[in-house]
């Protein structure tokens, strides 16, 4: 009984602890690009300081997932690489500045 308790909090363990990245569909992608240029308008037209901190949030979540996308590239990993190829051809035609 033990031996099994012991491998069934193992195999937890090991799923528990498994990456979880989530590569982001374009849909996903065109929503995050999406509040971050409504949000950045926003900062144009009112230049309050709650719409600043919205802003480095919003771009900073994107930012976190691009270079964890260049880590995972560097180390080989092709969808990762098109992830990026992806976001840059969003970006690109939603003309979004960072």
């Amino acid at each position: 009984m033990k031996k099994l308790f012991m491998l069934i909090l193992l195999s937890l363990s090991l799923v528990a602890c498994g990456e979880k990245f989530p590569y982001t569909s374009k849909s996903e992608k065109i929503k995050l690009l999406k509040e971050y240029q409504e949000t950045y308008n926003k900062l144009d037209e009112s230049a309050d300081e709650k719409d600043i901190d919205k802003v480095f949030e919003k771009a900073q979540k994107i930012l976190e997932i691009v270079k964890e996308l260049e880590k995972r590239s560097w180390d080989g990993d092709e969808k990762a690489s098109k992830e990026i190829e992806e976001w840059n051809k969003l970006v690109i035609e939603m003309n979004i500045e960072f």
